[in-house]
C-alpha cells in the first residue's frame, strides 16, 4: 500500500518526474568524488550570499558548506515536495541554510533579497523555457553578481535516462549562449567536462537503455558508478587541469551580470 501511495505522490507532483528514483535503494550511497569534481568546477566563482535553484538530494549544498568558508547565508529551492520531504534529514546543515519548497518564477527581489552568486546544478534541462528561467534569474542577482550554471551535454547522446528524468534537452556551447542575453549578461567561462564519462553513458543509457528506475540502474550504479568515481573522476580532475576538451558529458558556464 505504501508504494502505490508513493507512486500517486509523484504523479501529483509536476517536477519531479523520476528524480526520486534512487531514494530507497541508495539513500546512503553518494558518489563523493564526483559532487566534490562539480564543487571545485566552480568553487573559486562562489560567493557568500547564495542561492541554490534545485535542492535534489542536498549533496551539492553540503559540499558548499564543506568547503566555502564565510558564507553569509545559502537559500537552496527544491519545488518538489516529494525530493523536498525524502531528503528533508540527509545532511545536518548549519542555521544559515534554509530550504524552501519555492518555484523559481515565484521568487522576487522583495521576497528574497538579492544575491551574489546563483547555482543551478543539472537544473536547466528540466525546464522548458530555459531562457525564460535565466532571464527570471537576473532579477534576483546584485550587479556583478554570477549565475554558476552545469548541464549535460551532447544531445546525440539523449536516451532514456534523460527521458526519465524529464529532460528537455542536452546542450552544446551553441544552444548554450542561445539562451543567455547579451544585454544582461556576460559569459566569463564556458568549458565541457567529463569527457570520459560519455562512453559509459552512451554504453548504458544509448545502447544498453539502462533504466535507473529499476534493479538494472541501482546496480549499475552501485557497481559500475562507484569505480567511476573512484577512479576515472580523479584522473579527469587531474588532466582537466591542463587541457580542456571540445566535447564532455556535461557542460558548465559561468555568467556575470552586467553593470548598469
Amino acid at each position: 500500500m505504501s508504494n502505490l501511495k508513493e507512486n500517486k505522490k509523484d504523479q501529483e507532483d509536476k517536477y519531479v518526474h523520476g528524480m526520486d528514483w534512487g531514494a530507497d535503494e541508495l539513500k546512503d550511497f553518494e558518489l563523493s568524488n564526483y559532487r566534490k569534481y562539480q564543487y571545485d568546477l566552480i568553487d573559486s566563482h562562489i560567493g557568500t550570499d547564495i542561492l541554490e535553484i534545485g535542492s535534489g538530494d542536498r549533496s551539492f549544498t553540503n559540499q558548499i558548506v564543506k568547503n566555502k568558508k564565510g558564507i553569509r547565508r545559502i537559500v537552496s529551492i527544491e519545488p518538489s515536495e516529494v525530493l523536498f520531504d525524502t531528503y528533508r534529514n540527509k545532511y545536518e546543515l548549519p542555521d544559515f541554510v534554509s530550504f524552501e519548497t519555492f518555484d523559481l518564477f515565484d521568487m522576487t527581489p522583495e521576497s528574497c533579497g538579492l544575491f551574489d552568486t546563483i547555482i543551478l546544478i543539472h537544473v536547466l534541462e528540466h525546464v522548458e523555457f530555459d531562457r525564460k528561467a535565466v532571464d527570471h534569474i537576473h532579477s534576483l542577482l546584485k550587479p556583478g553578481g554570477k549565475v554558476l550554471i552545469e548541464v549535460p551535454a551532447m544531445q546525440s547522446l539523449f536516451s532514456v535516462h534523460d527521458d526519465m528524468l524529464g529532460h528537455f534537452r542536452r546542450y552544446n556551447k551553441r544552444n548554450f549562449k542561445s539562451m543567455i542575453d547579451s544585454s544582461k549578461y556576460a559569459i566569463k567561462k564556458l568549458w565541457y567536462q567529463d569527457a570520459i564519462g560519455m562512453i559509459g553513458s552512451f554504453i548504458f543509457f544509448k545502447i544498453k537503455k539502462v533504466r535507473l528506475k529499476s534493479a538494472a540502474g541501482v546496480e549499475l550504479v552501485k557497481n559500475e558508478g562507484a569505480l567511476y568515481d573512484r577512479y576515472v573522476i580523479p584522473f579527469e580532475k587531474f588532466y582537466e587541469r591542463f587541457i580542456t576538451l571540445p566535447f564532455g558529458l556535461s557542460i558548465t558556464g559561468v555568467l556575470i551580470k552586467k553593470q548598469k
